[in-house]
């Protein structure tokens, strides 16, 4: 637990620079980390022994929702995140999941830029705490994914 909450904090921190508020990410507690832990939706990336990254992915109805992704800084640039990304979007395939869903702020281009290289497009865009969050999805049937090749 205590080190999927180091990972979060120190992948968020960059981000907290262009919020006019803390992300709810870095103050969620030990107990709601353990308790996803439980639920079998926080997920840890690898590399060797040695905990890199992290994420969370649950399935609502048949949407696949990723959220809390973060890789430690001097793991970045190897492609961890988009591993990640693919190990839900493959995971939620076999859930039954007709798409899989993201939320990020809308002040950080560095997010909208890997989700949008990854296939997601945005499909909407609302406010929470003062906060732009864009709402941006990725289909996972095999007939949309045909139309957009």
């Amino acid at each position: 637990m205590d080190l999927i909450k180091e990972i979060i904090v120190e992948a968020y921190e960059p981000i907290r620079k262009q919020l006019s508020r803390m992300p709810a990410a870095l103050e969620e507690g030990l107990g709601k980390i353990s308790r996803h832990i439980q639920m079998g939706d926080q997920y840890v990336g690898l590399v060797g022994d040695t905990v890199v990254a992290t994420m969370r992915v649950r399935l609502v109805g048949r949407v696949g929702v990723v959220s809390r992704v973060g890789v430690r800084q001097s793991f970045r640039g190897r492609r961890i995140g988009s591993m990640l990304i693919d190990y839900a979007e493959n995971l939620m395939k076999h859930m039954n999941a007709s798409v899989i869903e993201v939320e990020i702020y809308g002040a950080v281009e560095t997010q909208l830029d890997f989700y949008k290289k990854m296939g997601y497009h945005e499909t909407g865009r609302m406010e929470r705490l003062g906060e732009e969050i864009v709402v941006m999805q990725k289909s996972l049937l095999e007939s949309d994914m045909e139309l957009e090749d």
